[in-house]
């Protein structure tokens, strides 16, 4: 979650992972530099070599949730905005990413290339035994974003982002914000429906605040019992050596 620090005024980025929230950080640093704090590039580098070690909490500082944000932050920002994305659409997301090469480890990437059914039940049986897992990755997005923030939907593009940041930082205008993390489009299947079940209820806060509506098949029974009962197996491993950075 970048904080920008301007004369007489601080701006915070509530960074929901998955969201373009790159991006916005990309742009952000390329107009105001040094200004730009809470922010970490090169963390998933440092976590595998011993950072897990150190940090507290455990997870880069661009993806601090709401609540360990404001027991860093010098005061109550000026304002605060947030991208968010429809649920089923970020765990979609998350795993193409990762199965680009996102986990830098053997482990890592062999988990990448569980089927999504397994998959998604795996990580979120991960994020409910340890919260911080994967960097946040798996958190809703309303773990990060505070009441009153000015919140704009990926699905609607970046550009309102870019030009809400330019009014509220007072510069006369930014550059074009590209995506920086391309998404996949060609090919995509749908979220078959016992995960579009898993999903809304597992992010159900997510589907009301923002506003996104169920996606088919949500209404039905999220149970897979093969695959619920093997998550939860995997999921104190699984969990454990994200803990330790072999992930």
């Amino acid at each position: 979650m970048p904080s920008l620090t301007l004369p007489g005024r601080l701006i915070w980025f509530a960074h929901c992972p998955k969201a373009g929230g790159t991006s916005v950080e990309q742009l952000m640093v390329a107009t105001w530099g040094g200004a730009v704090g809470h922010l970490h590039w090169g963390w998933d580098l440092w976590w595998r070599r011993g950072g897990w070690r150190l940090a507290d909490p455990p997870n880069s500082p661009q993806h601090l949730t709401w609540e360990d944000a404001r027991a860093r932050l010098p005061r109550t920002p000026d304002a605060v905005f947030a991208v968010v994305r429809d649920p089923a659409a970020r765990m979609a997301s998350e795993h193409r990413w990762q199965r680009r090469g996102r986990r830098a480890t053997r482990a890592g990437r062999m988990l990448a290339f569980l089927p999504f059914p397994l998959w998604s039940r795996l990580m979120l049986a991960v994020a409910v035994r340890h919260p911080h897992a994967f960097d946040n990755h798996f958190r809703p997005q309303s773990d990060f974003v505070p009441e009153g923030a000015q919140v704009f939907r990926l699905e609607e593009g970046l550009a309102p982002v870019a030009a809400w940041l330019a009014q509220a930082s007072g510069e006369a205008a930014l550059a074009p914000l590209p995506h920086a993390i391309p998404t996949e489009r060609s090919g995509r299947a749908p979220v078959a429906a016992a995960e579009a079940a898993l999903f809304v209820r597992v992010f159900a806060g997510d589907y009301h605040r923002f506003g996104y509506p169920c996606p088919p098949g949500a209404a039905g029974d999220p149970r897979r019992p093969v695959l619920d009962c093997l998550a939860r197996t995997l999921a104190p491993l699984v969990a454990a050596l994200d803990r330790r950075g072999r992930l």
